[in-house]
């Protein structure tokens, strides 16, 4: 059996950038839209600590499209911010247990609100279900940010010069009836872990979600630059702390997106919005 170190377990958390109604799975991203206000909050929430992790360790998170319905199993508060302002601002200030400590959250709205969701647009949904949890961040946790924009480390993906090893997704043939086609389903991604680091198994994955995956991974923005369009399954086997005295431990990060994508990560300094912590509470048991 494996020992995870819990320092830097937050980045196993990559798992949530795919919530499905919060715009970050394979469809479009969240649209703002200045003339629309979202007013959801959920009338009914619990944050209760989750265990120490161990072997067994995973995360999930279900948030159903058109429901108010919110739940996670071992998810740090940073992961928590991150899909409440999104994945491609640093998150800056936070203390050290917002990404070490683990929380089991159950949130909903009533009937009336999901009757409302499942009635306006993708889009707007995904505009009420990140404002219901960041009330409820504000509320609970008596959260308070701003943006500043700083010069910070980002990475750009692209090609490496090898060519792309992802596997891609084929198109579904069209429906026979000349109905229009079905849309596509929801990328996912599967994380195991051994004694040898980590793996993960995507599937259906178009490069917003690979780079949203790989920005949990090396926890910073990762910008796509590869000019793919398609979508791929994938499997991505790297290392991790727990692993560095393995003599069969699989590469860095790095190497692994490099090796089993055919993708690079370049390093650069480029000015963008930071998430700056300025104020936030450990949850109490409720």
């Amino acid at each position: 059996m494996f020992r995870i170190v819990q320092r830097h377990i937050g980045l196993l958390t990559a798992l949530v950038i795919f919530v499905p109604g919060l715009g970050t799975h394979a469809q479009a991203p969240i649209v703002e839209e200045p003339n629309y206000t979202p007013t959801l909050t959920f009338d009914i929430a619990s944050i209760r600590q989750a265990p120490p992790p161990d072997a067994n360790f995973h995360v999930s998170v279900s948030s159903p499209p058109h429901s108010s319905r919110f739940e996670a199993t071992n998810l740090p508060i940073k992961a928590l911010l991150q899909i409440a302002y999104g994945f491609d601002a640093p998150v800056v200030g936070a203390p050290d247990w917002a990404t070490n400590t683990f929380y089991n959250i159950q949130a909903r709205s009533d009937e009336a609100a999901d009757a409302r969701l499942a009635k306006i647009t993708d889009n707007e949904v995904r505009l009420e279900k990140r404002n219901a949890i960041r009330v409820l961040l504000a509320d609970r946790l008596g959260l308070k940010t701003h943006l500043e924009t700083r010069n910070s480390s980002i990475y750009n993906v692209v090609v490496d010069k090898g060519g792309v090893k992802l596997t891609p997704v084929p198109a579904p043939p069209p429906p026979a009836d000349g109905a229009a086609p079905p849309p596509p389903p929801p990328a996912n991604v599967q994380a195991h872990g051994s004694q040898h680091g980590l793996e993960f198994v995507g599937s259906n994955a178009p490069m917003r979600a690979i780079s949203g995956a790989l920005s949990s991974m090396v926890e910073a923005p990762v910008v796509d630059k590869t000019g793919l369009t398609g979508t791929y399954n994938y499997t991505l086997q790297f290392g991790r702390e727990w692993s560095a005295s393995d003599p069969d431990s699989w590469p860095s990060i790095f190497t692994a997106v490099q090796e089993q994508l055919g993708l690079k990560l370049e390093a650069v300094h480029e000015s963008v919005p930071n998430l700056v912590v300025d104020h936030i509470t450990k949850p109490t048991e409720n």
